[in-house]
């Protein structure tokens, strides 16, 4: 059987599509469970709302929900095929989305927690801003490499151990995704330069 082909699996941040860039009062001190894959459980509250970002005009709303609080903010269509088809343990945490003027966009949208991490990038090769006094960690990445030897066979979707907010996608959970017509996203490839955060 072939090596499978990586990518980092990003939000597509377009001038159409929504944007969220504030989280409500109650999820301000313990999102970072849900940006790093620690389970949430119970501290995670009942009817929460998310609102689009008032300065940023896009309405449509993807799969894939852009934002600026390093959460992975699905729609409801997209709950589903993560659930038959990544492979991996997530928890599927409920809000709504309301547009500009209040008004509810999307019902059934989910923060996909994906839980865990697996450390399996090539820290020779990688590039980027460490994070002080955590070795193997960074802050941010301009170039992702894995190291194949510590990726996990059996998953199809991850967070990369060093950098947790950030998902490793399979290339045939990608062409899963593209078969179904999932939209928001962006594929960087193994390498791929950019400034990941």
């Amino acid at each position: 059987m072939a090596p499978h082909d990586y990518f980092l699996l990003m939000q597509d941040h377009t001038d159409e599509n929504c944007l969220v860039n504030t989280l409500p009062g109650e999820l301000n001190k313990t999102s970072w469970a849900a940006a790093e894959g620690v389970p949430m459980g119970n501290k995670y509250p009942a009817g929460v709302r998310l609102d689009m970002a008032t300065r940023h005009r896009g309405l449509v709303v993807p799969d894939l929900i852009p934002n600026t609080v390093q959460l992975n903010l699905v729609s409801g269509r997209m709950k589903p095929l993560l659930e038959k088809e990544a492979g991996v343990e997530i928890e599927f945490l409920p809000f709504a989305l309301h547009d500009h003027k209040g008004r509810v966009a999307a019902p059934d949208c989910y923060i996909a927690n994906v839980l865990g991490s697996q450390d399996c990038a090539d820290l020779k090769k990688t590039r980027g801003e460490k994070t002080v006094g955590e070795p193997g960690k960074f802050e941010v990445i301009k170039q992702l490499h894995l190291d194949p030897a510590k990726v996990p066979a059996d998953l199809k979707l991850f967070r990369l151990g060093s950098m947790p907010n950030l998902l490793i996608i399979r290339d045939d959970l990608r062409a899963t995704f593209e078969q179904n017509g999932v939209t928001g996203v962006r594929y960087v490839a193994m390498g791929e330069r950019g400034y990941f955060v």
